[in-house]
């Protein structure tokens, strides 16, 4: 999912995917207005015993 401002420019967005070994991986990023470069990223992952792992990147970006 994808969030834009009033002008088109992309703000941050949410992916969410699942590995071949059954972990569930959710991506939070937020971008810069002025330049569109990546300010943020949360990532969170989820296993199937139901362990999260919690990583914050500043100023950038590890995960699509």
């Amino acid at each position: 999912m994808k969030t834009f401002d009033n002008n088109g420019k992309l703000v941050a967005e949410i992916n969410r995917f699942r590995t071949a070994d059954g972990k569930s991986v959710t991506t939070s990023t937020q971008y810069n207005t002025y330049n569109g470069q990546p300010t943020n990223q949360n990532i969170s992952v989820q296993q199937p015993n139901g362990k999260v792992t919690t990583t914050n990147v500043i100023n950038g970006k590890l995960l699509p």
